[in-house]
């Protein structure tokens, strides 16, 4: 087994258990215990987990809460955020929304958009948007992510072969310079991944919180995105390093009196 082979399957069962032992996985993978030591160490170094006597237990940035909940956590930034990405869209556009509650927030900004054709992998999103009669809505298939009510897998996978949209919106779970754009499950990671390759412009979303963070699987390089779209509670030295990058970044005061509403 490959080492990052080895790192998938460690990482599957901490996401499951949260914790695990040197000398489990060592029996379970087939392999020494300084060689289980080893991929620790690394993972460690890439901020995926935390080394502690004898195992590891999970980074907590790998640590998702409920979709519900997370609506609420860092709210006034989501939606300032969602509003800026909306002011991209024009009528007749063939968009992506990707899952997340960011992108439910950007969902519920373009209610007054006309005739556009809608793909998504996200029930919440689609539920939100399926009874607009300017809107087509496209439901990408495949097995049911529960916590995030999101899809993936092969069928979906399948499915975005032939679908090539104009604008891609995506949420993202950390956002760090040498890592670039990553997510915390694998299969919704992958939609990410191809559907950001089908997608003329690539617009991100992200909260403050966001940054300086790696989870377990890459979606996009810095360069491969378009605009990043955040808050101006962003680090200042992070969002110059940004913009050395030629990243284009627009941040955009929360909205307090959005949550008034």
């Amino acid at each position: 087994m490959l080492p990052q082979d080895r790192q998938r399957e460690i990482m599957k069962q901490l996401l499951e258990f949260r914790t695990v032992k040197i000398s489990d996985l060592s029996r379970d993978l087939n392999v020494t215990r300084e060689t289980i030591r080893k991929d620790l160490y690394e993972m460690e170094e890439k901020g995926l987990v935390r080394k502690v006597h004898g195992g590891a237990i999970l980074n907590k940035a790998n640590l998702e809460t409920k979709y519900t909940n997370r609506k609420s956590t860092n709210e006034a930034e989501k939606r300032s955020i969602a509003k800026k990405a909306s002011e991209f869209i024009e009528d007749g556009d063939t968009i992506y929304i990707d899952y997340g509650t960011t992108a439910w927030f950007f969902t519920r900004e373009i209610l007054n958009k006309k005739n556009l054709t809608i793909i998504t992998n996200s029930l919440p999103i689609a539920n939100e948007i399926i009874d607009y009669s300017d809107f087509e809505v496209i439901i990408i298939g495949g097995t049911v992510r529960k916590n995030e009510k999101s899809l993936f897998g092969p069928i979906a996978y399948r499915g975005i072969e032939n679908l090539y949209v104009d604008k891609g919106i995506f949420g993202i779970g950390g956002i760090d310079l040498n890592a670039g754009y990553t997510n915390v499950h694998m299969g919704e990671s992958e939609v990410s991944r191809l559907m950001m390759t089908h997608s003329q412009k690539i617009i991100v979303m992200a909260d403050y919180s966001k940054f300086n963070t790696i989870t377990m699987n890459k979606v996009a390089a810095i360069e491969d995105v378009d605009i990043l779209i955040t808050d101006v509670n962003i680090d200042d030295e992070l969002l110059k390093q940004l913009k050395e990058m030629n990243a284009t970044v627009i941040t955009v005061e929360p909205d307090k009196g959005a949550l008034n509403e």
